[in-house]
C-alpha cells in the first residue's frame, strides 16, 4: 500500500471507529440495563477489530500481516515478560499506594495467605486463557493501526500517536468520571507510559497475543489494597501517580530493550517524526 492510499485508509479507521465508540460506550454506561450495557461493551471493545478487517478486505491488503497467530513455541519467553510485566504494572501500583497513605489504607483480608496468593495465580492463569477476547482491540490498534503509523511517522511518533488515538476511544466512559479531565490527562500518560511495552511484546513476539494477555492480566487481577471510593477520589491525583509510575517502569525497561535491539524505525514523513524526536528527548 502507498503512503497516499496508507494515510487515507487511516483517516476512514479513526472516522469510523472513534465517533461510533464513543456512542457505544456513551450508550453502554447510561444504559439501565445489564444486560444491554454488557453487549454494548463487547460490541465496542471488537470494533478497532471490525474495523480492520474491513478495511484489509476493501484495501485488498489481506489479513497475513495482522500478527494473529499466537507463536507460543517460538515466543514463549516473551509470553512470560508479558505475564511479569502485568503482574509488575498491577501490583507496584497497590504497593506505591500503600506506603503513601500507610495508616489510611490496607492491605485485604487475606490477601497474602495461600488463598490470595492462589487467587492471584488463577486470575493470571484466566487472563492468559481468556486473552483471546482482547484481541478485538489490539488487532485494531496494534495489528492494523500502529505498523501504518509507524511506516508514515516512525516508531517513536506512531507510539505517541497511538496513546492518543487510545485516549480519544475512550471519550465517552471518561464523561462519567467525577473528574473527567484528570481521568484524561491519567489515561493519555498511562497509555503513552505502557506503549512501549505493549510495542515491544508485538514486535519481539510477531504476534498480537503477548499485549492481549497483558491487557487481560491486568484487568483480572484481584486487589490487595483496600479503599474507599471517597478516599480515591479526594486523593485521586498521587493515587493515579502512583499507578503512572508503575507504568513508567515497565515502559522504560521495554523502551531500553528496544533501543538495545535497534526496533525503532524511521518513517516517510521526516518533518514530523523530526518535531516528535525533540519532544521525546526533552
Amino acid at each position: 500500500m502507498n503512503l497516499k492510499n496508507t494515510r487515507k485508509y487511516i483517516w476512514i479507521f479513526l472516522l469510523c471507529c472513534l465517533p461510533l465508540s464513543n456512542i457505544l460506550w456513551y450508550a453502554a454506561h447510561s444504559s439501565g440495563d445489564e444486560s444491554v450495557s454488557t453487549s454494548l461493551v463487547i460490541l465496542t471493545s471488537f470494533l478497532p477489530a471490525l474495523t480492520a478487517l474491513i478495511l484489509c478486505k476493501i484495501s485488498g491488503e489481506g489479513w497475513d500481516n495482522l500478527m494473529i497467530l499466537p507463536n507460543i513455541k517460538k515466543a514463549w519467553k516473551i509470553y512470560l515478560f508479558a505475564v511479569a510485566g502485568a503482574l509488575v504494572m498491577s501490583y507496584l501500583n497497590e504497593l506505591l499506594m500503600y506506603l503513601m497513605f500507610r495508616g489510611e489504607v490496607s492491605f485485604q483480608a487475606g490477601a497474602f495467605t495461600l488463598r490470595g496468593l492462589g487467587e492471584i495465580l488463577g486470575m493470571t492463569i484466566l487472563g492468559v486463557l481468556a486473552s483471546v477476547e482482547m484481541l478485538g482491540e489490539e488487532l485494531g490498534w496494534l495489528g492494523w493501526l500502529f505498523p501504518k503509523l509507524e511506516k508514515l511517522y516512525g516508531t517513536k511518533a506512531a507510539m505517541l500517536l497511538l496513546a492518543l488515538i487510545r485516549t480519544m476511544w475512550h471519550l465517552g466512559i471518561l464523561i462519567f468520571l467525577p473528574h473527567p479531565l484528570i481521568g484524561l490527562c491519567d489515561l493519555f500518560l498511562s497509555n503513552l507510559l505502557s506503549q512501549g511495552f505493549l510495542v515491544y511484546l508485538t514486535k519481539k513476539s510477531a504476534s498480537l497475543f503477548p499485549a492481549a494477555v497483558v491487557h487481560a492480566v491486568t484487568n483480572l487481577l484481584p486487589a490487595l489494597v483496600a479503599y474507599s471510593d471517597s478516599f480515591y477520589q479526594a486523593h485521586i491525583v498521587p493515587m493515579n501517580g502512583a499507578g503512572l509510575a508503575s507504568a513508567a517502569v515497565v515502559g522504560g525497561i521495554s523502551y531500553l530493550l528496544m533501543r538495545k535491539e535497534k526496533m525503532f524505525v524511521q518513517g516517510a514523513e521526516k518533518r514530523t517524526e523530526r518535531t516528535v524526536h525533540k519532544l521525546w528527548k526533552r
